[in-house]
Parts: structure tokens; sequence; C-alpha cells
């Protein structure tokens, strides 16, 4: 195998296992489910802000830095670092409550989402296939509010949100993954800070915690921006294209940690529709594809 073919598999591996990663978390979240989801959100913050730190000072990341670190900048990852908590919080709260289905849910409809606000805000062209894809969405999740009545709605529905709209702010700014999330989770640590000196937030920890269930929370962090380094690592060596099929595997790594591990009651109607929901992901994401095939088609005629 030649160097450039072995450096793509890696690469493909890499996107694979960051989302296989960020479906699998939901377990790691649940372990430490003695602690109160605010507090583990504290210390995911935190512990977080650490591990970008000493990996960016690792990677060199930090040289030329503060000269990219406009006004524009720092108000679209302030706004995203409001997402990524909200996002945070809301997974977080769902792997220990077991609600995965929702939360896996939730990343399956993000890509519209992103689609959705890019159109509105940002004068994206939507060409009838994105249109068609977004009407079946507004479909599918009607019929899950209508009909499933085992689901937890505001779920799916926030995380969806939160989630497409960081990635929608993400191709606004000019920092790379690593910059950008550093710059939120300095956002969020002040918050906290903020937070602990005027309210009841607290990040005690409740007494005689495991020694396993200590270990886990010291690894928050690394949890944090594991994934994030796998999806860079994929995202600088393949083509958007290649990396659109990535997204099928967070929701579809969920709905199985969902009916395997937490055995969560699913309705036939939320699997249709979950079902549903992942067709028309996979429609958008051939949609370039098959734009390209026939530009090249046209060319050689």
């Amino acid at each position: 195998m030649s160097a450039k073919r072995a450096d793509h598999l890696l690469a493909i591996l890499a996107g694979i296992a960051a989302n296989l990663f960020l479906g699998l978390s939901s377990l790691f979240w649940k372990m430490l489910a003695a602690i109160a989801p605010t507090t583990l959100l504290g210390y995911r913050i935190l512990l977080s802000l650490g591990t970008l730190a000493v990996v960016m000072a690792m990677l060199g990341r930090f040289r030329g830095l503060r000269t990219r670190l406009g006004v524009r900048i720092l108000v679209i990852h302030a706004i995203a670092a409001l997402l990524v908590v909200v996002n945070w919080g809301t997974f977080i709260w769902a792997s220990i409550h077991g609600h995965v289905v929702e939360s896996g849910l939730g990343y399956l409809i993000a890509p519209f989402v992103a689609i959705a606000v890019g159109a509105v805000a940002l004068g994206d062209r939507m060409s009838w296939v994105r249109k068609s894809a977004l009407a079946v969405i507004v479909a599918a999740v009607l019929a899950m509010v209508q009909r499933s009545g085992e689901l937890n709605h505001w779920v799916y529905l926030v995380i969806g949100a939160t989630w497409g709209a960081y990635a929608c702010l993400k191709k606004l700014t000019t920092l790379d993954a690593f910059s950008g999330l550093l710059c939120e989770t300095v956002v969020l640590s002040v918050l906290l800070g903020l937070s602990l000196a005027t309210s009841a937030t607290s990040m005690h920890l409740p007494p005689a915690l495991p020694d396993g269930v200590l270990v886990a929370l010291a690894l928050c962090g690394v949890v944090s921006v594991l994934p994030l380094w796998l999806f860079s690592l994929a995202a600088a060596r393949l083509q958007l294209s290649v990396m659109g099929f990535f997204q099928f595997v967070l929701p579809t790594t969920q709905l199985f940690v969902a009916l395997v591990f937490y055995r969560q009651a699913v309705s036939l109607n939320t699997l249709l529709c979950f079902g549903l929901i992942w067709s028309a992901l996979g429609v958008l994401v051939a949609e370039p594809l098959l734009r390209r095939a026939r530009a090249a088609a046209d060319q050689t005629a």
C-alpha cells in the first residue's frame, strides 16, 4: 500500500472513530450519573479548557492566535459557546436519564438545521433536492411529536437546533477547530466562574465517590477533545463529500447504544421516522456526488 493510500485510509478510520467515540460517549456519562448534570457540565468545561491548552501547546497552535482574534471572530465564538454549552448539557442529561434515542435523533436532524439556518441567515442557495429533504425532515419530526409518546421531544429538538446552528457558525470563522473550541471554553469558563460567584451553582461532588468514578471524571477533558482531534485529522485529508458520510455514524451508534445498553423502549413510529430521516440524509450527502458525476458525463459527451 502506498503512503498516500495509507494516509487516506487513516483519515477515513479517524473520521469513523471520532463519530463512534461520540456515539458511545453516552455510556461514559452514564458512569457519572451519581454527579449532578450541571456539576458534570462545569467539570467538562474546566477540564476541556486544560486539555485543549496542553494539546495546543504540544501542536504549536498558540503561535499567531492573538493576531486572528478580531472582534467579529470573538463574537462568533461567544455565540457558539452558548450553543455548545446547551448542547453538552442536554447530551449529558439525556445520557444519564436514558434518552439516548432522542440524542441520536438530534444529531441526525442537525445537518438539516444547519442547511435551513444557512439558507435563511446566510443566503445559501437550496436545490430542490435539499428543499425536498428538509420537507421530509419536518414531516418526520411532526409525526414523532404527535405519535411517539415514549420520546422526550425537547431533547432531540434542542440537540438538533444547537448543533446545527453551531455547525453553521463554524462556517463563518477563520480559526481551526482547536483554536475555536479553546475560545469557546474560555468564554464558558468565565461564565461558569460568574455563575459560581453569583448563584447556587456548585462544583461540590457527592461524598465517598468510587475511585473509578473519580478517574472517569478526570477524563472529561480527554473525552471532549479526543473526537475533535480525530475529526480534524480526517477533515484535513478528506474531501467534504467523503466527510458527509460520517454524519450517519454518530446517530446510528446512538440508536444502537440506546437499544442494546439502555434497553430504551422505542415505538415503531419512531423507528420509521428515524429511518426516514436517515434516508433523507443519504440523499443530501449523495447530491453533490451525483451533481459532480453528471457534470463529468456532460464534459465527456
